[in-house]
């Protein structure tokens, strides 16, 4: 599978070196500038390269990473995303303590969905580590990696590459019904 990773960040760049050891080709474009990647791009194998975003932006998977004030540029520059799923990495979870919320009325993962109305904007969350999250037993010793998407078929595609890439996806919706049940 094509990963197409637009902004680099600690996150994305994690998610780009266990897609390459997974297999994937990883396709990483940053609109700041892509020179500062070329040393961890070459550490990362033959399965990762530097790309132009419209590049980035074709693969099958999009991982965004793009900070608040490069949102609207970025994405304005885009092709089509219609029907694209698009991992947006910009959503704090863990470490509330050190998250300011922002004085704009609007969250990034809102502006994104609202400039990319027909793509599929899946919502990956920080992870944390190999604890017991879940009942599942294969998954016991995986990194959780918590996601949100409403559609059935984006989250069943989501968690097979999470799968791919060592995580134990976790839908939030699936905590929220189990909290229910508590």
């Amino acid at each position: 599978m094509k990963v197409g990773i637009i902004g680099a960040g600690s996150v994305t760049l994690d998610f780009a070196d266990r897609a390459a050891k997974s297999g994937h080709e990883v396709l990483i474009s940053n609109p700041r500038g892509i020179h500062t990647l070329k040393e961890v791009v070459l550490k990362m194998g033959s399965n990762v390269k530097l790309a132009s975003t419209q590049e980035a932006a074709a693969a099958e998977i999009i991982i965004l990473f793009l900070s608040r004030e490069d949102l609207e540029v970025s994405i304005s520059n885009l092709p089509d995303m219609e029907g694209k799923i698009i991992l947006h990495t910009n959503n704090p979870i863990f470490n509330l303590e050190s998250f300011s919320p922002s004085s704009e009325p609007k969250s990034s993962s809102e502006i994104v969905a609202e400039l990319l109305p027909k793509a599929h904007i899946v919502k990956i969350f920080n992870t944390i580590g190999a604890v017991i999250v879940t009942p599942e037993k294969e998954a016991e010793n995986k990194t959780k990696i918590f996601f949100s998407v409403a559609n059935q078929k984006v989250k069943n595609s989501v968690k097979a590459f999470l799968d791919t890439l060592n995580f134990s996806g976790i839908d939030l919706a699936l905590l929220k019904q189990l909290n229910a049940l508590n």
